[in-house]
């Protein structure tokens, strides 16, 4: 596969932080494991310049972080508005730190798309899931919508929930309640980030019984990845991540403080890990086969059959509730559940 002239998915991490403790992510583990810190605005600037040179469909500051911990985001949000002129910017935040001058603000950029991570509808289950509040989340998003119809903005703004243990008797009244606010919402499938997170703890937090959770895990083939040939991601010091999923730092690629972005993907790293997924070899390290594995999905017989086994009583009405709702969402709008939200042009 040939690699793009320059990727064209970039993730920024401006900051390494965040202000959630989420069950279903690495941070509150990897946060106490290694070095964190806050990108300094002549890489961050340097960064954005080099972009603007280049054919880029997406970029988005942030990457297995909370981009408002970033107390900059505004201003480096506006430099970027004016250096690049073609691809869409996209953030995604947990709401916490969404207050009405923030809100305000994102209303007068006008960024393409801002997805707020938020669980359930009620303080317990977002505590319980996320650790953040949840009334402060709702009035913060309520704002932001508010702002953004006022303005005029052509933001799309986008709420998603997991479907978890902890949420599937919220997911659907999550949903409904966004939709009435006239906000898509998505229900999103839980994933184990490559191994990241201790596969007891994941199993814990899947929605159904063991049984029926087991049967919905898929595995994807990973001797090969697209990523590798368009996606580029920045952490806080400049150093160079292949994916999203490398929580734990194992393979850096370069460090953009101290060649060029063009350089640096055209560098004998990049050149050597394509050619493992080139050559059907990608399995081969431990972070990509696992990408592939634990990915919860649903599986339409399968989700069938245990709605039958509780019809006959041998189940849970919550289960069961829940599995119809699901049912009958892929029957009708098969959109609203999905794995990947934001994707290059």
């Amino acid at each position: 596969m040939i690699p793009l002239n320059f990727p064209n998915n970039i993730q920024i991490q401006t900051t390494s932080y965040c202000n959630a403790a989420c069950g279903f992510c690495p941070y509150p583990e990897i946060s106490r494991e290694l070095p964190m810190g806050r990108m300094d605005d002549e890489l961050f600037m340097s960064i954005i310049d080099q972009l603007a040179e280049h054919e880029v469909s997406l970029v988005q500051p942030f990457l297995m972080n909370d981009p408002l911990m970033d107390k900059q985001l505004v201003p480096r949000l506006s430099y970027m508005k004016r250096k690049l002129r073609g691809p869409r910017i996209n953030i995604t935040t947990n709401g916490a730190l969404l207050g009405p001058k923030v809100a305000r603000e994102f209303a007068r950029l006008d960024l393409d798309s801002i997805h707020i991570s938020s669980n359930g509808i009620t303080q317990s289950v977002n505590k319980a899931t996320m650790g953040i509040d949840n009334p402060t989340v709702l009035r913060n998003v309520n704002v932001l919508a508010d702002e953004l119809r006022k303005s005029g903005a052509r933001t799309e703004l986008i709420v998603t929930g997991l479907l978890l243990h902890a949420t599937r008797a919220e997911v659907f009244i999550a949903r409904d309640y966004w939709r009435s606010r006239g906000i898509t919402y998505f229900i999103n499938p839980l994933n184990d980030r490559a191994g990241n997170i201790a596969h007891d703890k994941f199993e814990a937090q899947l929605p159904f019984d063991r049984e029926v959770n087991r049967s919905q895990l898929l595995s994807y083939d990973m001797s090969g990845c697209p990523s590798l040939y368009s996606f580029m991601g920045i952490l806080y010091n400049g150093d160079l991540v292949t994916c999203c999923m490398d929580w734990r730092r194992s393979l850096i690629l370069g460090n953009a403080r101290k060649n060029s972005l063009y350089d640096l993907w055209r560098s004998r790293a990049y050149r050597h890990i394509r050619q493992s997924s080139d050559t059907g070899r990608l399995g081969e390290r431990l972070l990509c086969k696992q990408c592939g594995q634990n990915r919860f999905s649903i599986d339409q017989d399968v989700l069938q059959d245990h709605i039958d086994r509780q019809m006959e009583g041998t189940g849970q009405q919550d289960h069961l509730r829940v599995a119809k709702l699901l049912r009958e969402t892929y029957e009708q709008d098969q959109q609203s559940v999905k794995l990947n939200l934001v994707r290059p042009v």
